[in-house]
């Protein structure tokens, strides 16, 4: 018979047994080393996924875009004046925001620049910003609450810059100093805009106002003058008006002095055109005296042509000389030009036959040959008429 013995029940088992503890640290270290492969296979599966796809993998590459310097700022734009550019002065209005929890400064103050240059702000008292862009100004203010606060948020707006005092000279209708307003419609602009840019009158704007341009004026030489520039600002007013160009319209500043020169050659067809242009005279006054129906003063356009100018004041009378007229022509330096001028109602633009009119030029229709006979008999033989028409009693 074969004995078998079984182990006790407290007998060690023969298998390796770990603690609890190294058992729970061990199960740890494979799911963290499961968790960390399955990571590492989704990133990878991802990045395939994302350089397979033409929305990420065509993109550009990103570079640093440039801040653009004051001189670009000034001449990047059309209709607005870059206020980097802009010095502050007497009489613009200007908001200021102090973003702070205290009574003085709950709603924003609205101050208008006074004669000295200063503010007078709440707790610091007088701020000179005169001669200072917005920009700047909005750093002293900072500067000057930093007395007071630590780290402080000022917002500083021009509200509406003071009007601009410009001189223009030349041929201009009435040349002299102006007084140009700057466009109140800025103050409707964002307030992402409004502390960047503002509307301004330009070049066109300010010869307007003053009459318009001559018929001598040359528009392709037009000069600026500006404060604080050396070299003169050249604006050729043709090609604004021949392709639209807004660079040959520029913006005006305060100071500004504008020269339209004379032309040394006029062309007939250019001051036509220049005639129906935004900055040429509404109206001319020209005068037509004579044999026509309603002799006097006439406000023409100023693209009117002799002809044109007999036919508004009634063309001939049945006692006029309808084969010439005479042009009286008051020139610049004071001097008077005469002109005879075979008419020709069927005659186009030309300087011989059909001129085009200046402002204050006159016409004169004469009398024709027959009425000029029968004026002269009736003066010589009124007298002897009268006489003996007296002698037989009859009145």
């Amino acid at each position: 018979m074969e004995i078998v013995q079984f182990p006790a029940k407290n007998q060690p088992s023969s298998k390796l047994s770990l603690p609890p503890l190294l058992r729970a640290s061990g199960q740890q270290d494979m799911r963290s080393k499961v968790f960390k492969l399955v990571g590492t296979l989704f990133l990878s599966s991802l990045s395939l996924n994302l350089a397979a796809s033409p929305t990420v993998a065509q993109l550009p590459s990103l570079e640093a875009v440039p801040v653009p310097t004051t001189a670009q700022w000034e001449n990047s734009s059309e209709s607005t004046v870059a206020l980097e550019t802009y010095t502050l002065g007497p009489g613009d209005q200007i908001r200021v925001d102090v973003l702070v929890n205290h009574p003085l400064f709950l709603e924003p103050i609205d101050q208008i620049i006074l004669l000295d240059g200063s503010l007078t702000l709440p707790w610091v008292g007088k701020v000179d910003v005169a001669g200072l862009n917005p920009i700047a100004a909005e750093q002293k203010v900072v500067d000057a609450y930093s007395t007071y606060m630590r780290n402080p948020l000022v917002t500083f707006q021009l509200l509406q810059p003071r009007p601009i005092r410009i001189g223009i000279v030349g041929e201009i209708k009435r040349p002299g100093g102006y007084t140009l307003q700057v466009s109140s419609e800025a103050g409707e602009q964002s307030e992402a805009s409004e502390s960047r840019t503002r509307f301004w009158p330009s070049v066109t704007q300010a010869i307007s106002n003053a009459g318009g341009i001559t018929r001598a004026a040359d528009v392709r030489s037009v000069q600026i003058k500006r404060q604080g520039r050396a070299e003169l600002i050249q604006v050729n007013l043709w090609d604004f008006v021949d392709s639209g160009n807004l660079r040959q319209d520029p913006l005006l500043r305060d100071g500004d002095q504008i020269l339209v020169p004379t032309a040394q050659s006029i062309d007939n067809v250019e001051v036509l055109t220049l005639a129906n242009t935004t900055f040429a005279p509404a109206t001319i006054t020209v005068n037509v005296v004579g044999e026509v129906p309603s002799p006097g003063a006439l406000s023409v356009s100023p693209d009117t042509l002799l002809n044109q100018a007999i036919l508004t004041a009634g063309g001939f009378n049945t006692r006029a000389r309808t084969s010439r007229v005479e042009l009286i022509r008051l020139n610049p330096n004071g001097t008077v030009a005469q002109q005879k001028v075979e008419v020709n109602l069927a005659q186009d633009v030309n300087d011989e036959q059909n001129p085009i009119l200046q402002e204050g030029d006159t016409i004169i229709v004469g009398r024709s040959g027959l009425a000029a006979t029968s004026d002269t008999a009736g003066l010589i033989f009124s007298p002897l008429t009268n006489l003996l028409l007296g002698l037989f009693g009859i009145r």
